[in-house]
């Protein structure tokens, strides 16, 4: 009787051993490799300043390019500026056809995880002075073989407002000849990249020396002297103007520009030419409201030419490979009824 049960219980787990088997024997599906991606190439740039001439100002833009791959690969660039603002001078730059204000620069081969820093020159194109505003550019890194990274964000920055005191006196005048002592202090908080001095002469005085700047900005009505030194906070910046003058007593004007610029009402003197010498007189001009003339509006970041995508599925996508869990639950309930089953045939063969 013991045999005829253990017969059973074997015939039974031989039954349904090729159900538990057959989907550990099924192959899973072998994903085949993809093609190694290009190498990205990575670009960042760093906060710029504008300074210097205070109509057309200028500072540097320093791009970080990076090569984050395992394998060597040309490192280029993709630079976007802001309208009122220009590239003057860059390493390896074109200008990319058909997108304006957009240029393609670098190309240099990096080692993998190698970077270099690219120097360039960004200036304002306002047709007017800019002052207190901000704009932002763009880049973005790409290799050799177009593939772009996504666009980062930098700033740039327009030289701020301030307050600079003019003081003035002029000689006597001898021989047709005078020299005006100017006196230019930084009353601001912070330094400044330069102004610009202006004289307005009428007819019968003429600047003699130091050359006025070739701008256009005073032609016909007196001279502009641009001092492009950088001139800190507290300190004062003194030079002389020598002057012609024939037919008497004359007037003179002279004042700091842009005059938007400037937030004090002392940047701008009266002077009397005569024999007896003059000094500075009257009252000062008023300064112009806070606003700036020209407000740079910040370019939309743009998307990148090409994304680079990983060809690793989703986890939601993977095959599955192992035995279900109805699977478990078919074979515990056969098995429960052949245990039963078999129960009840050895109580009939025991009562026979």
């Amino acid at each position: 009787m013991n045999r005829l049960l253990s017969s059973g219980l074997l015939a039974a787990a031989l039954l349904f051993v090729p159900a538990l088997a057959a989907p550990a024997l099924a192959a899973p599906a072998i994903a085949t490799p993809s093609a190694e991606a290009a190498p990205t190439i990575t670009a960042r740039g760093d906060i710029v300043f504008l300074g210097g001439d205070p109509w057309s100002p200028s500072g540097p833009l320093e791009v970080t390019v990076r090569n984050p791959g395992s394998t060597a690969a040309n490192g280029f660039f993709v630079l976007r500026l802001p309208v009122d603002a220009d590239l003057l001078l860059g390493e390896d730059c074109r200008m990319v056809r058909g997108t304006p204000r957009t240029w393609l620069c670098g190309g240099a081969e990096l080692p993998a995880g190698a970077e270099r820093v690219y120097r360039l020159t960004v200036g304002s194109s306002a047709p007017e002075p800019v002052f207190g505003v901000q704009a932002w550019g763009a880049v973005a890194g790409r290799d050799a073989a177009g593939v772009t990274d996504e666009f980062s964000d930098f700033r740039i920055n327009w030289p701020d407002r301030t307050s600079l005191r003019l003081r003035a006196t002029a000689d006597p005048v001898v021989n047709g000849t005078t020299t005006v002592r100017v006196k230019v202090t930084n009353t601001g908080t912070f330094d400044i990249g330069g102004y610009s001095f202006t004289v307005t002469t009428p007819a019968g005085v003429r600047v003699a020396s130091p050359t006025c700047a070739d701008r256009g900005r005073m032609v016909g009505v007196g001279c502009e002297i641009l001092r492009p030194n950088v001139l800190g906070d507290g300190v004062t910046d003194s030079f002389d103007v020598r002057l012609t003058v024939t037919g008497g007593t004359k007037t003179v004007q002279v004042s700091l520009a842009p005059t938007n610029r400037y937030t004090n009402k002392d940047t701008a003197l009266t002077l009397r030419l005569n024999g007896s010498g003059g000094s500075g007189a009257g009252d000062a001009t008023t300064p112009p409201p806070a606003g700036p003339t020209v407000t740079p509006s910040p370019t939309a970041t743009a998307s990148p030419t090409a994304t680079v995508t990983s060809s690793t599925p989703d986890a939601a996508q993977l095959p599955r490979t192992g035995v279900s869990g109805s699977t478990y639950a078919l074979v515990g309930a056969v098995m429960l009824a052949l245990g039963a089953g078999l129960l009840v045939l050895r109580r009939r063969l025991s009562r026979g």
